[in-house]
């Protein structure tokens, strides 16, 4: 951050934030209720794990479009519109009195969260030159872990209160408080603030290429993009860094209720350890990918992270799971999920090095690989809880798969420009 320069795309950063706690706070609050609803609706473990899922099936539909429609008609717009069709769904969740039913709402949900990550990436791409992406996205993902923690103990108050339902009540309000501080507040791009200075904008534009012209690296087509093995790969790979997260974020509570046996305030309290740890890991993980990314270049600083982080995170998972007291159980899950959350600053900003200007639709489909570990995470983990009776098996799957993914990224991926790869006259612009 740069006085000189002026601190208006920081502003923006900090709504994002905000705009990550509330997305979170009102998906994570399920998990947290998880074990009353198992036993208010008699639900298995495989029919939480389904329910937990149809959020990820609404929520994959909608990542590769709300990116195409916030880089073609901004991003403040496809979020606004998203966080207010969510938070509907929020308050009619108590009311999903039938497995179908409840099903349905989750899925619904999951279409207005869908937008929103692709479209913030995509204003952080409008905002923040690439040699700041990676700690900016670090930032901005800053907002996932501070949602859960503060999700935890407050669900758990506001059941010992009231009831589980309540907290779905309270919960809705929170994004359309959000949606009255982005209208007054942010601006999809730098040149449409009324009060950013001349220096801070030439600053921002400056380090992300030609804005407006048809460069060969600026202005690539649909076809550019899907047929660049590297961006498929980096969206493999991102999809398993997500199955162990989503696995940590659906059934970590139940978790430790169930397969450790503990209280409801114990549960709630050692569940926030591995965020609160995130919280730091995620910021510090961009602003090191941005570091890397000077000293040895992007192919290599983007990637260094992730991969480290990946496979310190399934190995501190697979000795956690095996340890015999809580508390050091606890201790290696926390630091399994720092690491894992160290990988996201630099895997958001691969996009913005792809292709600045098509950040948003690339987003979208990272976002759609990671959804597909959202949806397969918890469904599978409950399948293995079902079968095998214990919660050991279920991490260790999330845990190799972790591994896998750091040898995908690490051999299959090279982070560098996508470039056209037909003549001009013959490209389909999107």
């Amino acid at each position: 951050m740069n006085a000189k320069v002026g601190n208006k795309r920081w502003e923006i950063i900090f709504l994002i934030v905000l705009c990550y706690v509330v997305l979170y706070m009102d998906r994570s609050c399920m998990s947290i209720a998880g074990p009353v609803m198992m036993k208010h609706f008699n639900w298995t473990a495989t029919e939480f794990g389904l329910v937990s899922t149809a959020f990820f099936i609404g929520y994959g539909c909608t990542q590769i479009l709300g990116g195409w429609l916030a880089d073609r008609f901004g991003g403040g717009k496809i979020v606004i519109i998203g966080a207010l069709w969510w938070s509907v769904f929020v308050f009619l969740t108590p009311f999903g009195s039938t497995l179908g039913l409840m099903l349905a709402i989750r899925i619904a949900m999951g279409l207005g969260e869908g937008v929103c990550l692709p479209a913030n990436s995509s204003i952080v791409a409008q905002w923040i030159p690439k040699k700041e992406s990676g700690f900016a996205q670090g930032l901005c993902l800053m907002g996932v872990p501070i949602g859960i923690v503060l999700t935890m103990p407050l669900s758990v108050w506001i059941m010992q209160n009231w009831n589980w339902q309540s907290i779905f009540y309270t919960f809705a309000f929170i994004a359309p408080i959000w949606v009255l501080l982005w209208q007054k507040f942010g601006k999809d791009k730098p040149e449409q603030h009324p009060a950013i200075s001349k220096v801070e904008l030439e600053y921002i534009r400056a380090d992300q290429g030609p804005q407006g012209i048809c460069s060969q690296a600026a202005c690539v087509t649909a076809r550019d993009i899907f047929s660049t093995r590297s961006v498929w790969s980096c969206a493999v790979s991102y999809f398993c860094a997500n199955y162990l997260l989503y696995l940590f974020m659906t059934w970590l509570p139940t978790y430790f209720a169930l397969g450790r046996h503990l209280t409801m305030d114990r549960t709630g309290m050692y569940s926030m350890f591995p965020y609160l740890v995130a919280t730091f890991t995620y910021p510090l993980g961009g602003y090191l990918a941005d570091c890397a990314a000077k000293k040895f270049g992007d192919n290599i600083g983007r990637k260094l992270y992730p991969v480290i982080g990946m496979i310190a995170a399934g190995i501190l998972l697979i000795v956690g799971s095996q340890a015999a007291s809580v508390g050091t159980a606890v201790a290696l899950i926390s630091a399994s999920n720092g690491f894992l959350c160290l990988t996201m600053g630099g895997f958001y900003s691969m996009p913005i090095v792809f292709s600045h200007r098509n950040a948003g639709k690339i987003t979208g489909v990272f976002a759609t690989f990671a959804t597909i570990g959202g949806v397969t995470a918890p469904t599978i983990t409950g399948c293995i809880i079902d079968y095998f009776g214990s919660y050991e098996y279920a991490l260790f799957v999330g845990a190799g798969v972790a591994l896998v993914g750091a040898m995908i990224l690490l051999i299959s991926c090279n982070v560098r420009p996508i470039e056209e790869k037909i003549s001009q006259g013959s490209m389909l612009h999107i």
